[in-house]
């Protein structure tokens, strides 16, 4: 009996599986943000996989620059800089692929000296996450701390120190933070 009824089973499967893979469907449940066609789908493919790839490479840099940032964060980071360099009004371009990659190549290039909003970015984060560290460490040891201060200052020139004492005279010696 169930030999019999193998083949009938199999097609309400397949019909069933049918159902619920359709482009339209996928798309009404957020599976797929849009429906190609069939011509235009190499090309799309294209600029999607380059888009990818040089996100990767991006995600990659900051990672280095701040481990403790999930690749969530870092997606809404790249996607705030894209809107910081090219405006709100050319915010709705996020979703074109193309743009994007052309955006990416651009400003992952450091020309003529100058650096690239993304690396300028990636070098705050790097800075911030330093300093974070820095911080951490001298509040979990007190102690070492003004030891690190003076291994510090053996290693910045004569006007640097100069404004860190400037600095170090500014700062509210009452309140530690």
């Amino acid at each position: 009996r169930e030999e019999l009824l193998l083949p009938v089973y199999y097609q309400v499967a397949v019909h069933f599986a049918d159902l619920h893979d359709t482009p339209g469907r996928m798309q009404e449940k957020g599976v797929i943000t849009d429906i190609l066609e069939w011509k235009n789908a190499r090309s799309f493919l294209y600029w999607r996989l380059r888009r990818l790839l040089l996100e990767e490479v991006v995600k990659a840099e900051v990672l280095k620059a701040n481990s403790e940032l999930s690749h969530i964060h870092i997606q809404s980071m790249l996607r705030r800089w894209f809107m910081e360099t090219e405006g709100a009004a050319k915010g709705y371009l996020w979703d074109n692929n193309q743009v994007v990659v052309e955006w990416l190549e651009k400003h992952m290039q450091e020309d003529d000296g100058t650096q690239s909003a993304i690396w300028e970015n990636i070098k705050y984060l790097k800075r911030d996450y330093m300093l974070k560290h820095i911080r951490s460490l001298a509040q979990a040891n007190p102690e070492a701390a003004m030891d690190c201060i003076i291994q510090m200052a053996q290693h910045i020139t004569r006007a640097q120190k100069a404004q860190v004492a400037r600095l170090l005279s500014t700062v509210d010696n009452d309140v530690p933070s």
